[in-house]
Order: C-alpha cells, then sequence, then structure tokens
C-alpha cells in the first residue's frame, strides 16, 4: 500500500458524497486506500459510507474524541500506506491528484508536500465572497516545488513514518485551527522540509462559510486555540502579532490606541456588537456594494469575532490549567 487517504468528517454527508465521488477518478497507478474518520455525526455519514462501491478500499472508521486533531491522529493509526494523504470532507480533487502527490515525494525524498486550495468559481461573485478570497490567495511559490512554512491539512502529503515519529497531531487542539501549524514546528525542529507544489489545486466545496455571520462564528471558533498554542511554544509561537493585538488591554504595556482598539474589539465582538455589525453590512450589500466600505464593515466584524475567540480560549486554557492543578493536589493529598 503506497498511499493512503485520511478524511475526517462530521455530519457533512452530502459534501463528503462529492469528496468521495472525485477521489474515486484517480489515474494513480499504485495501491492506495481511503480511511473516512466519522466523529460522532449524527446524520448518514456511516450507511453513505458503507453503502459506497469504490474502486479501492474504503475504510470508515470512528473517532469520539472532539477535534480534527484526534480524528485524523485515529484514521491514520489505521492506514496501511507508505505516506499519508490528508484532505477535508469539502474538498474536490482532480484525478492527477495522487499521483502528482506522489511524483513530487519521489522527487523530494523526506519532504512533506503541500498543494493549493482555489474556491467555488461562483462564491467569488458575490461581495463577501470576493472580500474572503482576498484573504485567502492561493499559496505563492517562488519557483516549481519551493520551500514554504504554509501547511494546510486540506491538502497535504507526508510520510507516515514522520507522524508517528512525531507522535501526530496535538489532541489538546479541539478545534480544526492551528493543529498543522504546530505539528509542522515539531516537523522542522527535525529538519523535515515542506515542499509547495503549486500544480496541485483542489476546490475547496464550502457554502457554510460563505456568508459574513458564519465566518465570523468560524473565526471565533478557530481562534480559541491560538491561547494553547502560544503558552506552548512562548516566543517561537509565530503568531505574536495576534497575542499581542488580541490579548486583554493591559495599561502597563500597551499604547493608548492599542487599548482603545481592544476595547472597540470587545465591543463588537460580543453578539449584539456583532449582530449590528452584520446587519448593517447585509444593508450595504444590497444598497451600496462598494468595496471600500463594505470591506472596512467585514474586517472590523472578523476582528471583533477573532478577539471574542482569543479570550474564550485564555478562558478555556485556565480553566484546564487549573483543573490539573487541582487533580494534581488531590492526587498528592
Amino acid at each position: 500500500m503506497k498511499i493512503s487517504v485520511v478524511i475526517p468528517t462530521h455530519n457533512r454527508v452530502d459534501a463528503l458524497q462529492r469528496t468521495l465521488s472525485h477521489l474515486a477518478k484517480q489515474s494513480f497507478d499504485h495501491p492506495w486506500e481511503v480511511i473516512v474518520v466519522n466523529n460522532r455525526s449524527t446524520d448518514d455519514t456511516d450507511a453513505v459510507v458503507r453503502n459506497q462501491t469504490y474502486p479501492v478500499p474504503l475504510e470508515l472508521v470512528h473517532c469520539d474524541i472532539p477535534g480534527a486533531a484526534a480524528t485524523r491522529n485515529k484514521g491514520a493509526a489505521h492506514a496501511r500506506g507508505e505516506f499519508l494523504v490528508f484532505i477535508d470532507n469539502d474538498i474536490l480533487v482532480e484525478p492527477d491528484f495522487l499521483k502528482h502527490h506522489w511524483d513530487t515525494l519521489q522527487a523530494h525524498p523526506g519532504a512533506w508536500v503541500v498543494g493549493q486550495i482555489s474556491t467555488l468559481p461562483e462564491y467569488d461573485t458575490t461581495p463577501f465572497g470576493r472580500f474572503r478570497a482576498s484573504l485567502f490567495p492561493l499559496l505563492s511559490a517562488t519557483g516549481p516545488h519551493s520551500e514554504t512554512d504554509a501547511i494546510t491539512t486540506a491538502n497535504l502529503s507526508l510520510p507516515k513514518k514522520d507522524f508517528e515519529a512525531l507522535g501526530g497531531f496535538d489532541e489538546s487542539f479541539f478545534v480544526a485551527s492551528g493543529e498543522d501549524r504546530e505539528l509542522l514546528m515539531r516537523a522542522q525542529q527535525r529538519g523535515v522540509r515542506l515542499v509547495l507544489d503549486p500544480g496541485i489545486v483542489v476546490l475547496h466545496n464550502d457554502w457554510a462559510g460563505s456568508t459574513l455571520r458564519d465566518f465570523c462564528r468560524r473565526n471565533r471558533l478557530y481562534t480559541q486555540t491560538e491561547p494553547l498554542f502560544w503558552r506552548k511554544y512562548g516566543d517561537e509561537y509565530p503568531r505574536q502579532e495576534l497575542v499581542k493585538k488580541n490579548s486583554p488591554p493591559n495599561a502597563r504595556t500597551d499604547p493608548f490606541s492599542l487599548r482603545l482598539k481592544k476595547r472597540l474589539k470587545q465591543m463588537i465582538g460580543r453578539p449584539a456588537g456583532q449582530t449590528v455589525l452584520i446587519g448593517l453590512s447585509e444593508v450595504c450589500e444590497r444598497v451600496l456594494p462598494w468595496p471600500p466600505v463594505l470591506w472596512r464593515l467585514y474586517r472590523w466584524a472578523v476582528a471583533g469575532a477573532i478577539y471574542r475567540g482569543f479570550q474564550e480560549g485564555l478562558a478555556i486554557l485556565g480553566s484546564s490549567e487549573q483543573s490539573r492543578e487541582s487533580g494534581s493536589a488531590t492526587h498528592h493529598g
């Protein structure tokens, strides 16, 4: 078995069906398999996967631990392939997807390979769709196969032995955010290179984040794990600017302008503030779809959601640390 494709999923059966349908059309000539990991879905995921007529082995496994990190780890543990390929349950691939990953892995022994992600063409026709596309351009490449620090588990391949040696993803990351960057940091400390192949492009079949309201909700959840990442790595944490802009206001270290911005983000990050900004954006989309005005509203709404998520992450981390300390004290007592 050369490649194991690992797909985590949770209540996205329609998107998963399309993902599996596209993946089944591969022109890859070597043995490969697909492992779908169902994380506590309540829809028809199990039945749909089991009823698939598939050209290669298709295995369904279950994971009861919340989070994509634990879910992908469960899939990797069941994988028989020499290499792991990670995609999401809403990713559409071309027939040469696995061949491209394989060829690049063979051309760069020991390296990991990341491809690019494109969005649905019709999604970019909306004002907010164009704004979101501007935030996530295709990964830039300086050459055919250039090294990068930009990793995404929506289009990634790596030797399974590397994954096992690193102990997989850190399951403390309870939502799908940051666990891929954290894994790469540990890999790079061991000398692993991440190679970008701009020719491996997948389509993100995602309408769940097609509105500002959904996008803000997602960013709030994603940012909840950033304090965990920060506490784990301290000065080596790669997003120190995010910490600076979203940690609680500090009169001793923050300049007045930064404290003012934090207070504003605190207000617009609350449910009432988000409702006002999102409602105002929706009105402007209908009557004044002018990017300079709309995009500023979008940015503030997202900034408020990120600020709120970071504060929630700090609270979750604090509660977790207190629980460990309490448990340790009880145990020693």
